[in-house]
């Protein structure tokens, strides 16, 4: 019962982030809407870390420690200092794991593909650029996760809008993707919609970067179904041979989780790819699916191997065991992702303040409706937990 309950959930997520995935692709939803949804998230994924994941972890942890059993006051604390060196290695896992997908998949460097006008191209070293922009943007990168729209990234111009005079003002292609993406130059290289050139060089790099993009969100989406596999498995000793709702409370609260920020997520990808000059149709549609399934058959997958390694070791405790070290390393994934976007949330925030045109209206939540959707996210999980309970 409890592989056919979670089945059923991995099952939902799928066709939920693949209906997210898609809609870009034939509608257009509100930038403040999906704004507002992953500001919630940010938060949602904080609190479910710290008030759930985490402590639910480290209680089974050492709820089902072998050591000690002799009742001796070494053994004990033998048994507790190896735990929480097991414990702290988990969590620091999950959020290095995070962090070299994030500084690995994302950072490289590429110039801007040509420009579409071939008299730009003729001049284009010998132009004069008078802000002084700089020519190379990093690759789309972990700025999808949780704030798929803040700086534009679902709402490329046209692909017929052409780099003239704007304001009285002639300007050249590179500085208008700047201004429309609201002077973010990573937005700008994530929105940016010149016409394919014939230069295969760029056309490479620009698939290159598409590629990263997918990988790194593979790799969290994966990271995503090992929280959801090792929370629909029983973490307390008492609950073991009880039913699978023993554990729906946290399994619950981890899906609910998840789904809130993977949609924005999705949308985000789909936004990314399509817009991008060097990848196909028929490439986006395989990638949003890979993304789609990969947190699905992560959780599946992660249910089987702990189930199999109760079966080969010491039983339920072995299960209760490194179940628990499986959910305080989602813990740790979670709190990477959640600190992230708080911070680049802050940096979109100040750009804002600080740069004429660096949010749109559109895109654009108040202070403290952030501030409150913010903390809303944070105290859900804890709310859950004291509603529906933990399955103890």
């Amino acid at each position: 019962m409890g592989f056919a309950h979670l089945a059923a959930l991995a099952s939902a997520m799928a066709a939920a982030t693949l209906l997210a995935s898609f809609l870009p692709l034939y509608i257009s939803l509100s930038p403040k809407a999906v704004t507002r949804t992953s500001t919630y998230a940010t938060g949602l994924l904080c609190g479910a870390a710290l008030s759930i994941v985490i402590p639910e972890g480290v209680t089974a942890v050492f709820e089902h420690s072998g050591g000690g059993d002799d009742g001796s006051s070494t053994g004990v604390e033998d048994a507790h200092e190896s735990n929480s060196g097991w414990i702290g290695a988990a969590l620091l896992a999950g959020f290095l794991l995070m962090y070299l997908v994030d500084s690995l998949h994302g950072h490289d460097e590429y110039p801007d593909p040509n420009p579409r006008s071939p008299h730009h191209h003729r001049h284009h070293h010998h132009h004069h650029h008078r802000h002084s922009r700089p020519r190379f943007h990093p690759t789309p990168s972990r700025e999808a996760e949780l704030e798929p729209l803040a700086n534009g990234g679902g709402s490329s111009f046209s692909r017929d809008s052409s780099p003239e005079r704007i304001g009285g003002k002639p300007q050249d292609d590179h500085e208008l993707r700047w201004e429309e993406s609201g002077g973010d130059s990573s937005a700008s290289s994530r929105c940016r919609s010149p016409r394919p050139s014939g230069d295969d060089s760029n056309l490479i790099k620009a698939d290159a970067s598409s590629i990263s993009t997918v990988i790194g969100l593979l790799a969290h989406s994966i990271a995503d179904g090992v929280s959801l596999g090792a929370s629909s498995l029983p973490t307390s000793a008492s609950s073991v041979g009880d039913s699978p709702s023993s554990s729906s409370s946290l399994q619950l609260i981890v899906f609910v989780a998840i789904m809130l920020h993977k949609a924005p997520t999705a949308f985000a990808l789909s936004s990314i790819l399509s817009s991008s000059p060097a990848t196909s149709r028929a490439f986006v549609r395989r990638a949003l699916i890979l993304f789609s399934l990969a947190a699905p058959l992560g959780a599946l997958a992660t249910y089987t191997l702990l189930s199999l390694l109760s079966n080969h070791a010491a039983g339920s405790t072995s299960t209760g065991w490194w179940t628990g070290l499986a959910l305080v390393f989602s813990g740790g994934t979670f709190l990477f992702v959640a600190t992230h976007v708080v911070r680049e949330q802050e940096k979109k925030h100040e750009r804002a303040e600080g740069e004429p045109g660096g949010m749109s209206d559109e895109e654009r939540i108040g202070d403290k409706a952030r501030v409150v959707l913010v903390v809303a996210g944070m105290v859900t999980p804890a709310i859950l937990g004291r509603i529906v309970g933990h399955g103890h």
